[in-house]
Formats: structure tokens, sequence, C-alpha cells
């Protein structure tokens, strides 16, 4: 058997920056232990799996990490949405379902840029953080909030984001959840937040750029700097950027990709 693979960098327009996620468009759905396999060996942060479903009207998506499948994952699904707009020039709008989080729409605007609709995923204040997590990130950060993805832990500056160096195994402990640190931007900043996101328990030790958390940090930073559109830089060493709209349901997150690779994977 002969599957196509897509290698892609999303959420950047320049090629070896943002985050690196395979796509593979599958007829029908393999064995787990297949596709979790086939993860293992791309060993990227996330491959994502499609399968049309006639029934939804939609692909089903689904993603795997080297380690586990992650129920949640934006920089697969703009990936995803990036080879079938290429696919098909005539296409504007795709329609994912996964079980986590339901139906997914990925649009494609003018310039090329992908916006995605996240339902909103709101992180609630911890009213006593675990010793794990400040013990896990030097420095301690000021506050930290979690949602069913991540713990958040928000800091008073840019640098103080870019020089969090995390106790990786002290952050594993706290899996299933992850972990993402978080500040305003320096003042005349191109954006309006800086995050970084470390998860060692279910994919890798940091993540280039995470789509999914941006569901919890644009409605954070929305209340915060009294704004519903905002721009995340996540502050990385491959570093993304990320288009974010508030609405009262939902979170739209949008993006650019490049194309690094298409082959065929031989099973």
């Amino acid at each position: 058997m002969q599957l196509s693979i897509h290698i892609i960098d999303a959420f950047t327009s320049e090629r070896f920056k943002g985050n690196q996620a395979a796509v593979v468009p599958l007829d029908a759905w393999l064995a787990d232990s297949v596709l979790q396999a086939i993860a293992a060996e791309n060993n990227l942060s996330e491959t994502s799996f499609l399968v049309w479903n006639a029934d939804r009207a939609a692909f089903e998506i689904r993603w795997f990490s080297p380690l586990k499948e992650i129920a949640f994952c934006g920089h697969a699904t703009l990936a995803s949405a990036f080879v079938l707009f290429e696919a098909d020039p005539a296409l504007r709008s795709v329609r994912f379902w996964a079980a986590a989080v339901g139906n997914v729409t990925a649009t494609l605007e003018e310039g090329g840029r992908i916006r995605m609709t996240f339902p909103r995923r709101d992180a609630r204040p911890v009213d006593a953080p675990l010793a794990a997590l400040c013990e896990g990130l030097d420095p301690a950060p000021l506050a930290c909030f979690v949602n069913q993805q991540a713990y958040m832990a928000v800091y008073a500056s840019e640098a103080c984001v870019r020089a969090v160096r995390p106790d990786l195994e002290k952050l594993k402990s706290l899996g299933p959840l992850d972990v993402v640190v978080t500040a305003p931007a320096d003042e005349g900043a191109a954006h309006d937040f800086v995050s970084r996101y470390f998860w060692p328990a279910n994919g890798g030790d940091e993540d280039p750029v995470t789509g999914s958390i941006h569901a919890a940090l644009a409605p954070y930073w929305a209340g915060r700097l009294g704004k519903s559109r905002l721009v995340g830089l996540q502050a990385s060493q491959r570093t993304g950027t990320l288009f974010c709209e508030v609405t009262q349901e939902s979170v739209e997150v949008a993006g650019h990709c490049a194309r690094y690779l298409r082959g065929t994977i031989t099973l």
C-alpha cells in the first residue's frame, strides 16, 4: 500500500519556520497502531490523518504526536486545509470534524492566509497552583490558569517569557495537561502577546507553534487588552504568527503555510 504524505510549515510564510505538520489523506481509517507508527516514524510534533465523511459533509481529522493521539491540534489542521486548498484551486472553504472539538471550518482568504474557526476554550484561574508547575518554570509566573488542554502561566513581559527555563521532568508530571507561558508584547511590537508551549507528557519538549491553545490565549488577552482582534507570536526557536479574532462563542485563528515536502509512504 502507498499513501501520499505532505509536510507543511504552518503559521508562517517562510519555509523552515513555523511548525511542521505531516498530512496524510486516507480513503478509509487504518488501524490505530499503524497511524501511531506513521506518526512516530515522521517524528514531527503532529501528523494529521484525513478521511472524507459524506454523512457529515466534512473531513474527519485525527492528530498523532510521536507519542500518542492528541485531542486537538491547530497547526496540523491549518496544514491539512492548505493541502486541500492547493489540490483544488476552486475550493474556498473546508470543514473538519473531530470528536473532541466538533466541527472546525477553514476558509481561504485573499493573499493565501487560512482562517480557522475554533470553539472557545477559556482558561479559569487556578486557586492554588501545583508545586510542580511553579517549580517547573524559572522564573515563577505571576498567575496561573487552566483549561482542558494546558496550564497557562502568565508573566509580566515578553522578556520574561523568552527567558523561561522549564524543568521538563517536573512539567511532565502534570500530564495529561501541557503548559503554556504567556505575556503581553513589548510596546510598539507588531504582535499583541507572546507565548511558548511545553508538552513533555504528550509530544516533546517545546512545541514550535501551537494553534489549539490560542482558543484559550486569545480570549484571555482580549479581556486583558480590551480588543477582539489580536496577533499572537509564539516565541519558539522557529517562531510563528497567529492572527486571532474572539467572539462570544468562538475564536478565529488564521495563518499562512509553506510547503516543504510531497512524498509517498510505503506500507
